[in-house]
């Protein structure tokens, strides 16, 4: 620390001489039995002032005590710390506990107390006490005997540091440098004014202002120093504390540094005595970065409050016993209880149902284990009694320590979720429903049957006593009932229905659906005494609730289906756009069962059309060869005998006649081999084709030969599942065409298959003259030939016979080809 060579000039003290802002940092600090080792100096100051100063708790009892009360009352300072202030002196009443009582009521009190020395000499004193903190009090002792020279000490003071020694009595010692080191280094600004004008200031003061030295600072009115909106205030209290009125302990103030900027500060105010005048001594506290953090926080706390407020969901904040302490606005809107209506509420809360109560102090019961709680559902009751759904989060809030200190509830109002959930549930079964009534309906083309379903399916989702279908006619007008339902004797049943179709008559309601071709909704007010539509109701009893729609088919009507209930209003417009959609459904489906017994009766007419032309084909090739033969045979008789007899026009005569019976007979033996393929229903096995490919080839090896035909066939080819018998005749008919529609010097055919899935391709290739895409189909009619038989020879059935084979066995071919390249036949047959 750095020696001031500052001189002190002696002055007269007086019992307002002490400082009350080191009485109140003095106070602090000796309540807790020691100053703390940070203050040092302050200690140190005390303990050594030149002035006989106690600090006094509440009780009466000394906590702390200068060496000079020390010396002056001669007591150690063990001795003396603990003592009561009644023990140490006496009233000419012999009465201290009234001074104890009036320091403590009044916080100051001034009176003459006697006190006994060692010996029984007795010192008078003027005792002088000031409350300097919650608990402490400041006693100034001030010797009226004679024995002290005290008040007859001077006073001084150096205005080139403005140390002030009467804010700290000095003695003659060479101890007066701590006492002016200490007000320097004091983390305080400090001032004196007498008439508003500062006399002297610490450099801290200095410092905080923005002055380089005291001399800057001294001889300023301090409304200059203070900014504009502090000024009165400042005055106010300055004058009420020259008035000696009580003011704050402490007040904050704003002031002007020299740069014009402002700094916010906490203020004292302290009478003081300054060359033998009155004087108040100043101390300000820099709170610039406290009085920020306060808005800081102030805002933060805005900020907050705007974001709760603001929050979708309804937030409530409760302490651990459930006591509400805040709720936001959504909250409020929510339950339409204000905030100052739920403040303090506890457990049972008026918007919990007591039916839901139980279950909620539960829900709170898991809290602790688990910290945080998410998506409990819970019913809410509104105060205008309404009841809302909504959807609960809990979370337990700790503090720093671990220990739990507040439990922050998050209500988010799910009513249109569960809305939703329930419209989607009912969607989804609705949805089900059609479903399995498609799927059911796919199982059967028994008309009834189809009706009997979607009965089943419709009394799942509607509320159903009475229930029919009908179909309708419309080229004759007519309405036939193929299923209803009704209450007989108080049972639901189904009832026979009319065996005999009825003409469509306005009185009956599904006229008025047909014509329309629209649903109908009928809700009475009052149960009918008797059924408005007839024949098709209960004729001892009339529904009160009706819905009929109709049954398309390619914006077609094909009937009417209804369902009916006893009770009043019992269906909605919802309810009759879901029974249109089974309607839909059912209507599709009966269609289809129509098409279908249309298609088996067309199928087993064709059947047996088909049959009769097989048969009429057998009979017609089988009866017409008998008669060739003859003729044949007759033609060959005449040739052999009377050949030479015949000139050159008889013999062109009987050689045609000869050809065209061989040509006859090989059409007919293709006919009777197309009828005989039609008629094999013989069982499928498997055919090992390099075996049969080989026996075939070997039937027609003179033909390979004479044409001298390269065949190539595939190795290791595949088993097939089929006939033998056909099989061996599509390949006998492809290669003997491969062999035969050949214009190359070597013919080559190359039989080859491959598998796919469950089938074999098998392919034939040649190098012959091809055939023209446009004639791909004509190939395979029977008898359609591509050329003149003078130039190929063939009945033109060939082809024809393998189609019929291969789809036969449920394959099929086709044919690829280019004009002078050659054809490639491909078909598919099943694989082993």
């Amino acid at each position: 620390m750095k020696k001031s060579n500052t001189t002190y000039r002696r002055g007269r003290q007086s019992p307002q001489n002490v400082s009350p802002k080191l009485a109140k940092r003095s106070s602090n600090d000796v309540k807790r039995q020691k100053l703390p080792a940070s203050t040092d100096a302050i200690r140190v100051a005390f303990a050594k002032a030149a002035a006989a100063m106690l600090i006094m708790d509440r009780s009466g009892h000394c906590v702390e005590a200068s060496d000079w009360a020390v010396k002056m009352l001669g007591l150690s300072k063990m001795a003396l710390v603990g003592k009561s202030i009644d023990r140490l002196f006496s009233s000419a009443q012999n009465d201290t506990s009234s001074f104890v009582a009036e320091l403590v009521k009044n916080g100051n009190h001034s009176e003459e107390l006697t006190y006994a020395r060692r010996g029984n000499s007795k010192i008078s004193f003027l005792v002088n006490g000031k409350k300097i903190g919650d608990n402490s009090f400041l006693v100034t002792l001030y010797d009226l005997t004679g024995q002290s020279s005290m008040s007859s000490k001077l006073w001084r003071v150096d205005k080139s540091t403005m140390v002030l020694p009467e804010f700290f009595p000095l003695s003659e010692s060479e101890e007066e440098t701590d006492y002016r080191s200490l007000f320097q280094h004091l983390p305080y600004g400090i001032c004196l004014l007498q008439n508003n004008s500062i006399v002297i200031a610490n450099p801290i003061f200095c410092k905080m202002l923005g002055y380089r030295a005291s001399d800057e600072v001294v001889g300023k009115q301090i409304q200059n120093l203070l900014e504009e909106g502090s000024r009165m205030f400042f005055s106010v209290l300055q004058q009420r504390v020259l008035r000696g009125e009580t003011i704050p302990s402490r007040f904050e103030t704003r002031m002007l540094r020299e740069d014009r900027s402002t700094i916010d500060v906490e203020t004292t105010f302290a009478l003081s005595w300054y060359q033998g005048a009155p004087a108040l001594n100043v101390c300000i506290n820099d709170i610039t970065d406290r009085k920020e953090l306060e808005k800081r926080l102030t805002d933060s706390e805005g900020l907050l409050r705007n974001v709760i407020d603001s929050m979708v969901d309804a937030l409530i904040i409760t302490d651990l016993q459930g006591k509400v302490l805040d709720v936001n606005n959504e909250f409020e809107r929510l339950t339409g209880y204000s905030r100052r209506e739920a403040f303090r509420t506890e457990i049972p809360y008026p918007w919990v149902p007591e039916e839901d109560l139980r279950s909620y102090i539960g829900w709170l019961e898991k809290l602790r284990e688990n910290n945080v709680l998410r998506d409990f559902d819970i019913t809410w009751l509104r105060k205008n009694g309404e009841h809302i759904a909504v959807s609960l989060n809990t979370t337990l809030l700790r503090n720093s320590s671990g220990d739990p200190v507040l439990m922050v509830n998050i209500a988010r109002d799910i009513s249109e979720r569960q809305a939703s959930q329930r419209e989607l549930s009912r969607q989804l079964q609705r949805l089900q429903v059609l479903y399995d009534l498609s799927r059911a309906l796919t199982e059967t083309f028994d008309i009834k049957e189809i009706a009997r379903i979607t009965f089943h399916q419709v009394e799942k989702v509607i509320p159903v006593d009475a229930f029919f279908i009908n179909l309708y006619d419309e080229e004759k007008n007519l309405i036939r009932e193929v299923f209803h339902v009704d209450i007989v004797n108080g049972v639901r049943t189904e009832t026979q229905t009319a065996s005999a179709p009825m003409a469509l008559d306005e009185k009956m309601a599904n006229s008025k659906v047909i014509y329309a071709h629209k649903p109908l909704l009928e809700l009475r007010d009052t149960e009918p005494k008797k059924p408005l539509y007839l024949p098709f109701g209960n004729e001892e009893k009339a529904a009160a609730s009706l819905m009929y729609v109709p049954m398309f088919s390619k914006d077609r009507t094909i009937g009417v289906l209804s369902a009916q209930s006893y009770q009043l209003k019992a269906y909605s417009e919802d309810q009759l756009a879901l029974l249109q959609s089974i309607a839909n459904v059912t209507g599709i489906a009966i269609e289809k069962a129509n098409l279908y017994q249309e298609t088996i009766s067309n199928s087993l007419e064709i059947e047996a059309r088909n049959k009769e032309l097989d048969d009429f084909t057998y009979v017609v090739s089988h009866d017409l060869k008998e008669p060739l033969i003859s003729v044949e045979g007759y033609a060959k008789i005449i040739k052999q005998e009377y050949y030479s007899l015949f000139n050159d026009a008889g013999k062109e005569y009987i050689q045609s006649i000869t050809d065209s019976c061989v040509h006859m007979k090989r059409l007919i033996d293709e006919l009777l081999q197309l009828s005989r393929v039609s008629k094999l229903a013989e069982k499928r096995s498997r055919v090992d084709l390099p075996k049969l490919i080989s026996e075939v080839l070997e039937e027609q090896q003179f033909s390979i030969r004479e044409k001298k035909a390269e065949i190539i066939v595939q190795e290791k080819l595949p088993e097939v599942l089929g006939v033998d018998t056909h099989l061996r005749i599509v390949f006998r008919n492809l290669i003997s065409n491969a062999l035969k529609f050949s214009d190359k010097p070597i013919p080559r055919i190359h039989i080859s298959a491959q598998v796919e899935h469950d089938a074999v391709i098998i392919s034939v290739r040649d190098n012959g003259i091809g055939i023209d895409p446009a004639y791909f189909d004509k190939i395979f009619m029977i008898f359609q030939r591509l050329h003149k038989k003078e130039e190929y020879e063939g009945a033109g059935a060939g082809l024809t016979i393998v189609k019929k084979i291969i789809e036969a066995n449920g394959g099929r071919i086709w044919v690829e080809s280019k004009l002078h390249e050659g054809t490639v036949f491909y078909f598919t047959i099943a694989r082993s």
